[in-house]
């Protein structure tokens, strides 16, 4: 029997982050399955390797001149996309996150006749900004719509070119795509309130070593001093700046409390002076980019992790990956971050924007660390069960083959989603 071919399509900027890990690694656990997959990756900056069967396609950086040449029907993307469906012969075109030159893979689509798939990894799909929370902390209802221009978001002169991406999608592409995958529950009820169905609530994974994967884990308790953590990219909307007050708050009842941040990204320079305004640059360890035993030696330093978005998240892969590691983890109420952390840890779910809150469970886990060590069992129990590359990549199978087994779409139900 031949193998299923997949051609995926996705477009990013900046640093390689968990969507195109995330990529990556699928591809490589497909292969077993009897799949065949090629990436065509849009891209301002390429980086200097390239995943397994994955080919860069340049797009301009984020700036007025991309706003024209995205909306344009014929070009290099297009042409690329052409070339890549005829040489590949895929059967089934699966589309990650794509933003750049959205004009030209639209016209590249709209023509075609092989089913797609379609992956939410944020929310752009339904906010011009993917961020879902409007000027006071209000959590937006989604929707890409004039509006937007009126409510105080930082939308900016970019709102017509997203206007104009949405009109394309909903009339060249949207009657194309035979289903919408979503990593978290909430994803999944935005796209269905606005009328992308069908969906289906899929939940991701963080890649972990072997090591970590086997019983018992493989962390003790850390030593002194007591040391909350992040891991993620350094933006203004995951938060950091609501993590620094709650820790300059929690030093102020718990002394010798230290904060350790490992990412980068292009708030690094805006951290940097918060945390000196906060008095807490002596008490910061920054660890920059990490991965491999590096990474490893940060959770071994951590007492905890926190997640302190103030915007919109999918799906928090360093809450997985720090509850794979049985540390507790303290995140925000939005998106998919409550999920992630699941009804057992329910209590470490915390208002966003509200240092004062955050700084009191953080407390709690710091100075009652029996409850904190059963708390990070529980969590470690929970990312091995629930958040695993196998029960994915099977769930993403079952898809697969049901798309292409039937001219009906998968039912939302299809993956189950009580976890």
């Amino acid at each position: 029997m031949s193998a299923i071919r997949i051609l995926r399509i996705h477009s990013w900027d900046g640093q390689v982050g968990g969507a195109e890990n995330y990529i990556h690694a699928i591809d490589r656990a497909l292969a077993p399955k009897g799949f065949e997959t090629r990436l065509l990756s849009l891209v301002s900056s390429p980086p200097d390797t390239a995943g397994p069967g994955e080919t860069f396609v340049r797009v301009p950086p984020p700036n007025p001149r991309r706003y024209v040449t995205d909306l344009r029907a014929h070009g290099h993307v297009a042409q690329a996309i052409g070339a890549a469906t005829r040489e590949f012969a895929p059967d089934l075109i699966h589309l990650h996150h794509f933003d750049a030159a959205f004009g030209e893979v639209a016209a590249a689509l709209r023509s075609t006749e092989l089913p797609i798939l379609f992956t939410g990894h944020d929310a752009e799909l339904v906010c011009p900004n993917g961020q879902l929370v409007r000027p006071g902390g209000i959590i937006c209802e989604g929707g890409i719509r004039p509006r937007c221009g009126f409510t105080g978001c930082p939308v900016g002169w970019g709102l017509p070119y997203e206007l104009a991406q949405r009109v394309a999608f909903d009339r060249y592409v949207a009657p194309r795509i035979r289903a919408y995958i979503c990593p978290s529950e909430s994803l999944r009820r935005y796209l269905t309130s606005q009328g992308y169905r069908p969906t289906i609530h899929l939940p991701s994974f963080a890649v972990q070593p072997p090591a970590i994967l086997q019983a018992p884990p493989a962390y003790p308790e850390p030593s002194a001093p007591l040391t909350i953590g992040f891991l993620g990219r350094i933006e203004l909307y995951k938060g950091l700046r609501d993590l620094v007050d709650a820790v300059a708050l929690l030093r102020r009842r718990l002394n010798g409390v230290r904060l350790a941040i490992a990412g980068a990204g292009a708030a690094d320079s805006d951290l940097d002076r918060y945390l000196a305004e906060r008095d807490l640059t002596g008490a910061t360890q920054r660890w920059g980019m990490v991965g491999g035993s590096a990474k490893e030696e940060f959770f071994r330093s951590i007492h905890l992790l926190v997640v302190p978005s103030n915007k919109f998240e999918n799906s928090s892969l360093s809450a997985m990956e720090a509850m794979a590691r049985a540390r507790p983890v303290v995140g925000t109420d939005i998106g998919g971050i409550p999920e992630v952390l699941g009804p057992d840890l329910a209590g470490l779910v915390v208002p966003i924007a509200d240092p004062a809150r955050l700084a009191q469970v953080m407390e709690d886990l710091l100075t009652h660390r029996p409850e904190a060590l059963r708390l990070g069992e529980l969590a470690r129990r929970r990312a091995l069960e629930v958040y695993t590359e196998a029960r994915h990549v099977d769930g993403l199978v079952e898809v697969y083959r049901t798309v292409l087994g039937s001219q009906d779409p998968p039912p939302s139900e299809m993956v189950p989603t009580d976890h």
